[in-house]
């Protein structure tokens, strides 16, 4: 009768004995060579303990349970996706409506999962995100017509008005008005502390130009209500203005603007520096009666106008032009 050999008698104990039951169908001692009818008998009882060892395997995995839901065996935070943050905070029902930026949120999923943040039922997670979103929507239809610069229309800065209009622009938007202003945001990790920033500099701005629009040190290109603001209400902030009178196609109001720019910076909080575009604020040109370009004006601390001179001017002209008013 055909036997089997002594390698595949080998390898067939090799593979029982890696379920742990070779023991239960190779008695001690075994010859070897096998008979057919031990040849089948052995084949039957390894196919079935094949099927064992698949299922033992498939239990203990069920056993083990897949990754906890929650997170607890996730991957780390700074790894993941933004959506992915997102998805596990709202899985927890841990709000996240005050995270503004990846950073935040990566923090604030690190406290879900650590303990450190109390949960909150599905809707009061939803409403929670909502609400802001709410308030900045029923602000803007309250007052259309306000924005950040323009709040100290009134003379008075209302700080916590502008507190809450600068809470409803986005990140970016908030990091691009503080740019504007050429003020460095870099190290200002979390929204509120770029809504502050900008609220502080609007702040000092207001007191320095009536309109919002001006700062010391600088020259702004304004629109016509903020010249309008600027001139009528002078008496509010007691400094004289100088204005420039320019258009983007005139090439000697090109060269004057960095003579301007220098001017500003050397004449600090002591005089308001601006500058109007003619083309886009013909009607501002034709009530300053301006016959060339660029045409430079003096406006003094009651915003009466003290001194004009038509033609480009380096800083020293710029200068004594000014200073006499102040």
């Amino acid at each position: 009768m055909p036997a089997l050999s002594p390698s595949l008698f080998a390898v067939a104990l090799i593979v029982l004995s890696s379920c742990g039951r070779a023991a239960a169908f190779v008695p001690s001692g075994a010859p070897q060579q096998l008979h057919r009818h031990h040849y089948h008998h052995f084949h039957h009882h390894l196919s079935l303990d094949h099927r064992l060892c698949q299922l033992s395997a498939s239990s203990e995995s069920a056993e083990a349970g897949p990754t906890d839901a929650t997170g607890d065996q996730s991957e780390d935070p700074s790894t993941m996706r933004l959506g992915e943050i997102q998805a596990e905070l709202k899985q927890r029902n841990v709000s996240y409506a005050d995270c503004f930026d990846k950073e935040s949120l990566q923090k604030r999923l690190k406290d879900a999962r650590d303990g450190l943040v109390e949960p909150q039922p599905s809707e009061e997670a939803k409403k929670s995100e909502e609400s802001a979103t709410a308030s900045c929507d029923n602000s803007k239809e309250d007052d259309t017509s306000s924005s950040p610069s323009s709040n100290s229309s009134s003379g008075t800065f209302d700080r916590d008005a502008v507190l809450a209009e600068l809470r409803c622009l986005r990140v970016k938007e908030l990091r691009t008005k503080l740019s504007e202003r050429n003020l460095r945001w870099a190290g200002l990790l979390e929204k509120e502390d770029l809504v502050r920033a900008l609220a502080d500099a609007l702040e000092r701005a207001s007191n320095f130009s009536p309109s919002g629009a001006l700062e010391p040190g600088k020259v702004a290109d304004i629109d016509d209500e903020q010249l309008e603001a600027e001139i009528k209400r002078a008496k509010d902030v007691g400094t004289p203005l100088l204005l420039d009178v320019y258009a983007t196609w005139c090439g000697p109001c090109q060269l004057m603007a960095p003579q301007l720019a220098a001017a500003a910076s050397e004449l600090g909080d002591s005089v308001r520096v601006a500058k109007i575009d003619s083309d886009k604020y013909q009607n501002w040109a034709a009530a300053l009666r301006v016959g060339g370009l660029p045409t430079v004006l003096v406006f003094d601390s009651e915003g009466k106008e003290v001194n004009r001179v038509e033609g480009a001017l380096m800083k020293d002209g710029l200068l004594d032009l000014v200073r006499p008013h102040t």
